[in-house]
C-alpha cells in the first residue's frame, strides 16, 4: 500500500504545476507577441519615414507591449526577472547619470556654455550638465522605452516557438530593409530611399544584423539536422531550405554593404560571423564556458591590436576610425576635445555643434555613435557602457556555449553585441530609433534563450521527488 501511495503522490507532486493558464493571461500574453511581430514587420517602413514618427511609433506599440507582457502568466514573468535582475545595474546607471545632467549642479557645469549662450540661443543656461534639458529628458524617455522593449521581448521569447518566430521575421526585416537600399540605387526606385538626415545612417547597421541573423538560419539548419536519428541523410528538404534561405539573405545584404562602401564594416561583420563560427566549434570539440571566453578573448585581443592602430589615424580619436570628409567632423573634433568629463547633455549634439559652425550653416550630424556619447554622456559613463556591453556578450556567449540545440540564439546575440559595439566608432547607425528597436529586440531573444525554460521545472520536481521519498519512507 505504502508503495501504490509512493507512485501515486510522486506524478502528483510532478505535475502540480502545469494546470491550464486562465484564458485572460494567455490572451494578453498573446496580444503582446502580435505587438512585437507587428512591431518588427514594421521597420522597414520606419526605416523611410522621419526619425520622430518612428519614435512615437514605437513608443506606443512598446507601452501597449510592456502592459500585455507583464500581466502574463506569472511563471513566464518570473523566469524573465530571474535573467534580467543581473542586468539591473545596466539599466539604471543611465537613467540616474541622465537626471544627474538635468538636476541643477552648477560645480559640475562646463563653463564654455556660459560664455556661448547667445549662439547657442540659450539665455540661461541654469549651472546644469545639459545645455538642454527637453532633448534631455526626451532621450531619457526614449531610452526607457528601448529598455522596456527589451524586457517585453525576454518575456515574449520565452517560448521557444515564439523565439523562432521573431528569428525569422527578424531576418526577413533587415534583408528587406537591404533590399530597399539596392533599389533605391536604381532609377526606378530613386525617391525611396531618403537622401540627406539621419534616416540614411541606419542600413549599414540593418546590412550588417541581417548577414547575423541570415547566419543564424544557417546555424539552426544545420543544429536541427544534426539532432535527428539520420544525420547522414544529407537530402532533408528543411536543412536546404534553411540553408539556401539563411545564405541568399547573407548575399544580398553584403551587396548592400558592398554598395555603401562600408569595407571597414563588412570586416567587422565578418567578425561577427566569426564569433558564430567560433562558438559552434568549442560547442562540438566539448570545451566548457570559461575556457572558451578566454580563448576568445585572447584571440580578439590578438586582433584589435592589429586593427586599432591601423584604423586611428594621427591624433584624432574617435574620430579617427570615421570614414568622412575632415569639414564633415571638424565641429565633431572641436566637442571632443572641448567636452568636459560628464558632458553636455544627451540628445544635445546638434544644439552644441553650432559654436562651432559658421553662422546658417546646416545643423552637423554626429559622425559616430561613440563620439556622441562621448560628446554628450562624457568619456568615463561611455567607457562603463562599452564595459557593460561586455557583460550582455558574456551572457550571451556562456549561454551559447552552454545551451543544447537552441544555442543559436544566444550566439546571434553575441555576435550582435560585438558588431554593435565595433560599428559604433564606424558611424552613427545606433542613433536611429528604428535601429535601437532592432538591436534591442535581438539581444532580447538572444538573453531569453540564453538558459533552457525547463531547467527550473526540473529542479523543482527533484525537490519534490526527493521530498516525497523522505516522508513516505
Amino acid at each position: 500500500m505504502l508503495g501504490y501511495a509512493t507512485r501515486i503522490n510522486v506524478p502528483l507532486a510532478q505535475c502540480c504545476a502545469p494546470f491550464p493558464l486562465p484564458r485572460l493571461t494567455v490572451l494578453r500574453l498573446l496580444i503582446a507577441s502580435w505587438l512585437l511581430i507587428t512591431l518588427l514587420a514594421a521597420t522597414p517602413i520606419l526605416a523611410i519615414t522621419s526619425g520622430s514618427f518612428a519614435q512615437h511609433v514605437i513608443s506606443l506599440a512598446t507601452a501597449l507591449m510592456m502592459a500585455m507582457a507583464t500581466r502574463g502568466p506569472e511563471a513566464q514573468i518570473a523566469s524573465a526577472a530571474q535573467l534580467l535582475k543581473q542586468f539591473l545595474l545596466i539599466f539604471l546607471l543611465p537613467v540616474v547619470w541622465m537626471t544627474l545632467q538635468i538636476v541643477p549642479m552648477s560645480s559640475l557645469a562646463n563653463p564654455i556654455w556660459s560664455a556661448t549662450s547667445i549662439a547657442l540661443n540659450q539665455p540661461s543656461l541654469q549651472g546644469r550638465i545639459s545645455v538642454d534639458t527637453g532633448a534631455t529628458l526626451q532621450s531619457l524617455f526614449l531610452y526607457l522605452v528601448n529598455v522596456s522593449l527589451l524586457v517585453s521581448t525576454v518575456i515574449i521569447t520565452r517560448d521557444r516557438r515564439m523565439a523562432e518566430t521573431i528569428l525569422f521575421v527578424l531576418s526577413a526585416v533587415t534583408t528587406l530593409m537591404s533590399v530597399e537600399f539596392l533599389l533605391g540605387r536604381l532609377d526606378l526606385f530613386a525617391g525611396i530611399i531618403p537622401q540627406s538626415g539621419a534616416a540614411k545612417n541606419l542600413f549599414p547597421a540593418a546590412a550588417a544584423l541581417a548577414i547575423l541573423t541570415n547566419g543564424a538560419l544557417v546555424a539552426r539548419a544545420l543544429e536541427r539536422h544534426l539532432h535527428q536519428q539520420n544525420i547522414h541523410n544529407l537530402a532533408s528538404p528543411q536543412l536546404w531550405v534553411g540553408v539556401f534561405c539563411g545564405l541568399s539573405g547573407i548575399a544580398v545584404a553584403f551587396a548592400a554593404l558592398a554598395a555603401l562602401e562600408q569595407h571597414t564594416l563588412v570586416a567587422v561583420t565578418g567578425c561577427g560571423l566569426m564569433v558564430l563560427v567560433f562558438i559552434a566549434a568549442v560547442r562540438r570539440l566539448g570545451f566548457r564556458f570559461w575556457p572558451s571566453a578566454l580563448l576568445f578573448l585572447v584571440l580578439a585581443a590578438i586582433a584589435s591590436a592589429m586593427v586599432v592602430p591601423h584604423s586611428l589615424s594621427g591624433s584624432l580619436g574617435l574620430v579617427g576610425f570615421v570614414s568622412l570628409p575632415p569639414e564633415a567632423v571638424a565641429p565633431a573634433r572641436h566637442l571632443l576635445s572641448d567636452a568636459p568629463t560628464w558632458g553636455n547633455g544627451l540628445g544635445t549634439f546638434r544644439l552644441t555643434s553650432r559654436a562651432y559652425q559658421e553662422f546658417g550653416a546646416a545643423l552637423a550630424d554626429p559622425p559616430s555613435t561613440a563620439v556622441l556619447m562621448a560628446v554628450e554622456a562624457g568619456r568615463l559613463p561611455s567607457a562603463i557602457l562599452a564595459a557593460f556591453a561586455a557583460q550582455f556578450f558574456l551572457v550571451s556567449f556562456r549561454g551559447a556555449v552552454r545551451r543544447g540545440r537552441d544555442s543559436f540564439f544566444a550566439a546571434t546575440a553575441a555576435a550582435g553585441v560585438v558588431v554593435v559595439l565595433c560599428e559604433s566608432f564606424l558611424d552613427s547607425s545606433l542613433s536611429n530609433p528604428t535601429i535601437q528597436a532592432i538591436v534591442a529586440m535581438m539581444v532580447g531573444v538572444g538573453l531569453a534563450q540564453s538558459v533552457g525554460r525547463t531547467s527550473g521545472a526540473n529542479h523543482s520536481a527533484a525537490s519534490a521527488h526527493r521530498n516525497t521519498s523522505f516522508i513516505l519512507n
